[in-house]
This record gives structure tokens, sequence and C-alpha cells, in this order.
């Protein structure tokens, strides 16, 4: 019976050693620092989604933008290549 007794208050001072056991006081103040943590980096990936949607939002706007843009160019160069058909076609005519 003593040799159990010895057995478990020898274990339990080698875990201390170890780092396996800690004081209560500690264990206390590591769970508050990770929960202040954990409630920082929530508070991040928020401003980062924020951010990411901003960002998707002026890239959808620009998008609409460059396509218009395109049209518009388009159109011009169709009406530059007709009135230069026609310029050529009136340059040849008597």
């Amino acid at each position: 019976m003593v040799a159990v007794a010895l057995a478990i208050i020898l274990s339990a001072v080698g875990a201390v050693f170890k780092g396996l056991l800690i004081p209560r006081p500690n264990h206390d103040l590591i769970v508050a620092v990770m929960d202040a943590r954990l409630a920082e980096k929530a508070v991040e990936a928020e401003n980062y989604k924020a951010a990411w949607q901003a960002a998707e939002a002026a890239r959808r706007e620009q998008d609409g933008q460059l396509s218009e843009l395109l049209e518009f160019a388009r159109t011009t160069d169709q009406v530059l290549k007709a009135l230069g058909r026609r310029g050529s076609r009136d340059a040849l005519a008597p």
C-alpha cells in the first residue's frame, strides 16, 4: 500500500517537472490569453472579409465599366471602318 502511494506521489512530482501539471492560476491565465487571442483573430477575420467584399464589389464595377468601354471602342472602330470604305469608294468614282 505504501509502495502504491509512493508511486502516485513520485508520478505526480514527475508530471509537474515535465510540465504536464500546472497550477490553476497559470492555467486560468493561459486560458484567458487564448480567449483574448481568439477574439482578436475573429475580429481580424471579419475585417479581412469586409475588405475582400469591398474589393470584389470594386472589381465587379470595374468589369462593368470595362465592358462598356470595349463596346464603345467596337462601335467607334466600325464607324471608322465604314467611313474609310466610303471614302475610298468616293475617291475611285469620277
